[in-house]
């Protein structure tokens, strides 16, 4: 009976995540193919790599605040409007504000978290695209950084959406919560991620946390469904810790 019980929570685990990415797919598909485009470009154009050298060498400039302010931008804002215009028919509210700037504070801090990641992965394995290198650092990265990161990110909405309630801890760090929150969030992790970071990793590490925020804006539509973020019109996409 035990193991019936097992196998049915894996089964739900599985189809919330396959939920999130056919719930996501329009906004996804818009921003995979700018994805390819971008990289296409790359390795085509001397002139498109003469604009993202000059990208390279003000994020290089700047530091770290750049990584704050891009994931704000592509993380923060960019996902919010995205969901305005294909979920909610273009009518802004109140709610996607509060989203906005509680968000860009969330994920503004995951850039500099993500830029630092990947200036460690920079020094532990070299700066090449070889694809031994590439394979390192997505091993790393999937199976340590990433787990970690997004777990943690994901602890932060939950206890936003609890109205930062101490009682919400118990219910974060029980089994449930892992089977239908967490697990569910991995899966959709690897399904974006693991091509993404191939893509990442290719890139001169100066230009790897800008083509980062590009995956993030799809990434975070998925994340806000994961997460169970309410919408603007108050419906829960899917279910609450409370």
């Amino acid at each position: 009976m035990g193991n019936y019980r097992d196998f049915m929570n894996l089964r739900d685990s599985l189809k919330t995540a396959g939920k999130a990415a056919r719930a996501n797919l329009r906004p996804g598909v818009v921003l995979w193919i700018v994805l390819l485009v971008f990289l296409l470009s790359y390795l085509a154009s001397g002139d498109f790599r003469v604009v993202l050298q000059h990208v390279a060498d003000f994020k290089t400039r700047v530091g770290y605040p750049f990584s704050f302010c891009i994931y704000v931008l592509f993380a923060g804002f960019l996902p919010e409007l995205l969901q305005v215009v294909f979920f909610q028919h273009g009518r802004a509210t109140r709610q996607n504000v509060r989203n906005f700037l509680f968000g860009s504070l969330v994920w503004g801090l995951a850039g500099i978290g993500s830029d630092w990641f990947y200036r460690c992965q920079t020094v532990w394995f070299g700066a090449g695209n070889e694809w031994q290198t590439m394979a390192k650092k997505l091993v790393v990265d999937q199976l340590g950084y990433s787990p970690v990161a997004n777990g943690l990110i994901l602890i932060i909405f939950a206890w936003r959406e609890a109205g930062f309630s101490a009682s919400v801890w118990r219910k974060i760090f029980s089994g449930d919560f892992f089977r239908e929150k967490y697990f569910p969030l991995i899966v959709a992790v690897m399904s974006v991620w693991i091509p993404g970071v191939l893509v990442v990793y290719f890139m001169p590490p100066a230009l790897q946390l800008p083509v980062a925020a590009i995956i993030i804006c799809f990434w975070v539509l998925i994340f806000t469904f994961m997460s169970g973020k309410k919408t603007a019109s108050g419906d829960n996409p899917s279910r609450s810790v409370n």
